[in-house]
């Protein structure tokens, strides 16, 4: 029985519109954008899924966390839509996606994942990291609960807030240590979702934990 599900309706105009929304997250941080052109991939978030479709090809190893790797569905689509090769090495990864489920049990003081070189920071692994809920400081309905991050840098006129729930103390720690680990320009960019929001970190982001 295939497991292989619909993806973009519209591959190239919708592919070129996701495209379109995760330039403006990335170059404008805490932005929250939707992507709401395809579902997501067995139990991979909608927004997981469409950047991979949106950025992924034969040329970009993946990387899943494990339950993310143990789910049939999302291999198989992976491939068949995107064409990329999976890795069990994360330095190998163009992307990498972590599992919401996977988040509380992850090593983030062991990544592996590449940092880029000198003369190539372009090719650094960009890390999608899945969560229970994502809201910014414009959102009226901001969660009270969890975790806010304060964030400053380029894209950001002074700063901005961006609140991720209940995330565990080692991705905290490695939002607040990550420029220091990895001096520019090298560095890791990071893409949050949940469900279909997405906000991007990239790695001229400061980030301070509250």
């Amino acid at each position: 029985m295939t497991t292989i599900t619909t993806a973009f309706q519209d591959a190239v105009h919708d592919s070129q519109h996701c495209f379109r929304l995760l330039l403006k997250a990335m170059s404008e941080p805490s932005e929250i954008v939707s992507l709401n052109k395809s579902e997501g991939f067995g139990a991979m978030h909608k927004a997981s899924t469409q950047t991979l479709l949106s950025l992924a090809d034969n040329a970009t190893p993946i990387w899943l966390s494990p339950s993310h790797q143990d789910d049939a569905a999302i291999r198989e689509n992976i491939r068949f839509h995107c064409g990329s090769p999976m890795t069990e090495e994360q330095h190998d990864a163009s992307f990498a996606v972590i599992a919401e489920r996977d988040l509380a049990s992850f090593d983030w003081s062991d990544v592996a994942f590449n940092r880029g070189c000198e003369e190539y920071p372009d090719q650094s692994t960009t890390v999608i990291v899945e969560l229970g809920t994502l809201s910014s400081s414009a959102n009226q309905n901001l969660a009270q609960d969890g975790v806010s991050l304060t964030l400053a840098g380029p894209g950001i006129e002074s700063t901005t807030t961006l609140n991720v729930g209940d995330v565990p103390v080692g991705f905290q720690n490695f939002l607040l240590e990550r420029q220091q680990r990895f001096a520019f320009p090298l560095g890791i960019d990071l893409v949050l979702v949940s469900d279909d929001a997405i906000a991007c970190l990239p790695r001229t982001t400061h980030i301070e934990v509250n």
